[in-house]
């Protein structure tokens, strides 16, 4: 059996779900994508055999011959995906976050729920990674003391040529959190 999975947001990310879907992985194949950029929705959708592209995320959705969505969509736009993919029935895999607010989360968390099974994954990989697990084998063990807070960036091995160490600075993107909250 194939699952058909749709693709929401057709970016970096998007595009690298796309390669694994369809380079890596076997029993799946990428059947429609959307982008707020047409444009580059269709050009994507040019390269992967049997694509198509909408004109939403919701249209996506909808689409009878998806199974299953993978939400790589501006962060703002996942809660209302992810409701509208639990709505429809369909698993959903979203990038972090799963929604800007916590009562979006909450909403969210409600009507998967309310559905009676479980249909979202949120993507989350850091906890696996082998760098942070070793830093928390470290602040458990006592290594460092006791930490009071922790600063923690991370750079893609690639990035597109779009990026540049502008759009990369850590006044930008801050990711501060207390240990606390990380351990």
């Amino acid at each position: 059996m194939t699952l058909n999975v749709g693709v929401i947001g057709v970016g970096m990310i998007g595009q690298d779900h796309i390669r694994r879907l369809t380079h890596v992985l076997s029993g799946a194949r990428v059947a429609a994508v959307t982008d707020v950029d047409l444009d580059r929705a269709k050009s994507v959708a040019s390269d992967v055999p049997g694509a198509r592209t909408h004109q939403t995320g919701e249209d996506l959705i909808h689409d009878d011959e998806v199974d299953a969505v993978v939400v790589c969509s501006w962060g703002p736009t996942h809660e209302q995906y992810v409701l509208a993919c639990i709505e429809a029935g369909k698993q959903v895999f979203c990038e972090k976050p799963l929604a800007t607010t916590e009562a979006a989360c909450e909403r969210i968390v409600d009507a998967e729920v309310a559905a009676g099974r479980r249909m979202v994954m949120v993507g989350f990989m850091r906890r696996y990674d082998a760098g942070y697990q070793a830093m928390k084998d470290a602040v458990r063990r006592g290594d460092i003391g006791a930490p009071l807070m922790m600063y923690s960036s991370h750079r893609n091995p690639a990035v597109p040529p779009s990026v540049t160490s502008d759009t990369t600075d850590r006044k930008t993107r801050p990711e501060v959190m207390t240990v606390r909250d990380s351990v």
